[in-house]
């Protein structure tokens, strides 16, 4: 009879160990679900442009720019965040990050427009760029752009 409640005591821990797991899956599950980010969340359109029009519509639209603008445009359009989550928007030229800023998403649905601009007005140089728009667990948008002289 001991023996049998030694074999008892001694599997308590491994099924309290598998129920804390089951448990923790549980939560995890739940909370990508429901937070900040959940599968609710959605990048609806995202664009590179070259400016943008009166009705703060993309104009000049295109991920080949011919070299002269100082600014470069991203235009997004998203739906179904929670108020006050954040994004994060990377512009990168070649493989080197050379701006980073955060977003913080005030409304539901929206649209917003980031520049990628040098200050003192002269052309972005000619080259490979990407713009992301992501949290830190997803990348929710990755444009691929490039900046080309014309002959």
């Amino acid at each position: 009879m001991d023996s049998i409640n030694k074999e008892r005591s001694a599997k308590r821990p491994l099924i309290l160990l598998g129920f804390s797991v089951i448990l923790l899956l549980l939560l995890v599950t739940w909370s990508l679900k429901v937070g900040p980010f959940s599968s609710r969340f959605k990048v609806e359109d995202a664009v590179i442009c070259q400016e943008l029009g009166a009705d703060r519509k993309p104009l000049l639209i295109g991920n080949s720019i011919p070299y002269g603008p100082s600014q470069i445009c991203l235009w997004l359009k998203y739906s179904s965040a929670r108020e006050g989550s954040h994004l994060e928007i990377s512009w990168y030229y070649g493989n080197e990050m050379v701006l980073s800023e955060p977003l913080k998403l005030m409304s539901k649905d929206g649209v917003r427009a980031f520049y990628l601009l040098r200050e003192e007005g002269t052309p972005l140089p000619v080259g490979s760029y990407r713009v992301t728009v992501s949290t830190p667990a997803k990348v929710w948008s990755d444009i691929k752009f490039e900046i080309v002289r014309r002959k």
